[in-house]
C-alpha cells in the first residue's frame, strides 16, 4: 500500500506538470516598428492591439487582407493535404471537428453552409458524409484552393456536388432560412463584424437549425502568433467571448446555447490507474484538470434556433423498433413462394423515412442462414412497410404488411427478419431484437 500511495503522489505531479504544459501560451510583445508596419497600436499591457486594428480598416480591407494571406502561398500542397499535413497538428482540426460533427446532428442530404470554409478540407469531409454543402468565404484564392482539393481528392459515391461562394463580409448571398446547418471551423474570430454576422447566420439558418462553432478562447489575440498574424497580414486574430456572442445571438434569433467540453490529447494511465478511473477514483479529477486546461484556450459552441429536436432515420440514434412476423407455413416446396405477414411498432425517437429515400429509407429486411447457423446471404430480402412507397411512420405508429419471399433452394434454413434504415444500420445494432423462423424447402 505505502509503494502505491508514493506512486500516486508521483503520478500526481505528473498530472499537474501535464496540466501546465496544456494552459495558454503567454504572449510577448512585437518591437514597435513591427507595430507601425502593421498599421496598429500598443495596448496598454505593450501588445498589439486587435480593436484597433478593426477600428482602423474597414471590412472591404480586412476581406481584402484576407485574400493576399491566401494569395501570397505559393506552394498549395499543405493546404491541400490538410488536416493531415502535419502529424501534430491533425488531432487539433480533426477531434474538434468531429465534436461539430456529433453536436451538429449531420445526417447525409442536409444544406450545410461551411463559413469561412478557407481551403475547403472541412468542406470537403461534409461532402463525403453526404451533406449538400456550401463553400463560403471572403478569399477566391481559399476557394480555388478547395476546388483544386475536390479534383486531387475526389469524394466516394455519388454525392451532393459543392457550391463555393464568396462573401463580402456582410452579406451572405443565399435566402433566407436557406440552410439546415451552419459549420465554422476556427474563422469567426477572424470576423471584424461578429454582431452583423451573427444575424446573417441566423437569416439564413432555417428554423430547427443548429450553427456550430470551433473557435480559440478569450486570450487568442495574445498569443505570439495571433500577434504575429496581425502584424505579417493585417488579418483579424480577435478573442473569443462566449458571453459576448450569446447576447447577439439572442437579438439575432437564435433560443439556444451549448459549449462542448473535451480534450483532444490522449490522457495516458496505468492500467491501475485505469481501472481507478472506472472505479470513479482520483484519476477522474486529473483528466478534468486536463480537459479544464484545454477549454482555456478553445470554445466548441452550438447557436439553435427553436426546436431541434426532430430527427428521422438517417440518424442511427433513436432508431428502434418492435417486431412481429407470423409466417403462412414453414414448409413449402421449391419455386413455391413463402408467404408471411408481420406488425412493425416504430419503438423509437425518429421518424422513419420511406422507400423513395435516397438514404435512411426503413424496410423490413431478412438474413439467410442454413440450418447449422451459418450466415449464407445477409441483404436476402428487402420489403416495404407500406404501400405507398412515399409515406414516413411516425414515432409511436404500428404498421402491417403482408409479403413473400422467394423460397431458397432445397434445404433447413433460418430465416432471420430485422429492420433496416438503408445506409445506416440494422436496427439490431441499435438493440431491437430480430424474429428468427425456421424453414425447410422440399
Amino acid at each position: 500500500m505505502l509503494n502505491f500511495l508514493k506512486k500516486r503522489i508521483r503520478d500526481k505531479k505528473f498530472a499537474a506538470a501535464a496540466a501546465r504544459a496544456a494552459a495558454p501560451e503567454t504572449a510577448s510583445a512585437p518591437d514597435d516598428g513591427r507595430l507601425a508596419a502593421a498599421g496598429g497600436e500598443k495596448a496598454d499591457d505593450g501588445l498589439f492591439d486587435v480593436r484597433q486594428l478593426i477600428a482602423e480598416l474597414s471590412i472591404k480591407e480586412l476581406c481584402e487582407a484576407a485574400e493576399g494571406y491566401f494569395r501570397k502561398i505559393k506552394d498549395w500542397e499543405h493546404y491541400i493535404a490538410k488536416p493531415f499535413a502535419d502529424a501534430g497538428e491533425m488531432p487539433e482540426l480533426i477531434v474538434p471537428f468531429a465534436q461539430l460533427v456529433q453536436g451538429l446532428q449531420l445526417v447525409p442530404g442536409l444544406r450545410v453552409l461551411d463559413f469561412g470554409a478557407g481551403t475547403c478540407w472541412t468542406s470537403r469531409m461534409l461532402t463525403q458524409m453526404g451533406c449538400e454543402v456550401i463553400a463560403l468565404d471572403v478569399s477566391p484564392t481559399a476557394l480555388e484552393i478547395g476546388r483544386e482539393l475536390y479534383r486531387r481528392q475526389p469524394v466516394a459515391g455519388d454525392q451532393p456536388a459543392p457550391r463555393f461562394l464568396e462573401f463580402d463580409g456582410r452579406m451572405i448571398d443565399l435566402p433566407d432560412a436557406s440552410v439546415d446547418r451552419i459549420i465554422c471551423v476556427d474563422a469567426f474570430h477572424h470576423v471584424p463584424n461578429p454582431a452583423e454576422t451573427l444575424a446573417e447566420l441566423g437569416r439564413v439558418l432555417a428554423g430547427g437549425g443548429i450553427a456550430g462553432f470551433s473557435e480559440p478562447g478569450p486570450e487568442h489575440s495574445k498569443t505570439p502568433k495571433s500577434q504575429s498574424e496581425m502584424r505579417l497580414y493585417r488579418v483579424v486574430e480577435d478573442d473569443v467571448v462566449i458571453g459576448d456572442i450569446w447576447r447577439q445571438a439572442q437579438a439575432c434569433g437564435f433560443t439556444d446555447l451549448k459549449l462542448a467540453v473535451f480534450n483532444p490529447k490522449a490522457f495516458l494511465i496505468s492500467l491501475a490507474e485505469f481501472e481507478e478511473y472506472l472505479a470513479g477514483g482520483e484519476p477522474n479529477r486529473w483528466f478534468a484538470d486536463a480537459a479544464r486546461h484545454y477549454m482555456l484556450q478553445h470554445r466548441s459552441f452550438f447557436l439553435f434556433k427553436g426546436d431541434t429536436s426532430a430527427s428521422d432515420s438517417r440518424r442511427r440514434e433513436g432508431l428502434r423498433a418492435e417486431l412481429k412476423i407470423d409466417l403462412s407455413a414453414a414448409r413449402v416446396n421449391e419455386g413455391e413462394p413463402l408467404a408471411f405477414s408481420a406488425v412493425v411498432v416504430n419503438t423509437g425517437e425518429n421518424l422513419w423515412l420511406p422507400t423513395t429515400a435516397a438514404r435512411g429509407a426503413v424496410h423490413l429486411g431478412t438474413h439467410l442462414f442454413d440450418a447449422a447457423g451459418a450466415l449464407l446471404d445477409l441483404d436476402y430480402t428487402r420489403h416495404r412497410l407500406t404501400p405507398d412507397a412515399g409515406r414516413n411512420i411516425r414515432p409511436r405508429e404500428t404498421v402491417s404488411c403482408a409479403e413473400t419471399i422467394n423460397s431458397p433452394p432445397r434445404g433447413r434454413y433460418v430465416l432471420e427478419f430485422d429492420l433496416v434504415s438503408e445506409g445506416v444500420c440494422w436496427f439490431e445494432n441499435n438493440g431491437s431484437q430480430t424474429v428468427k423462423c425456421e424453414i425447410e424447402v422440399v
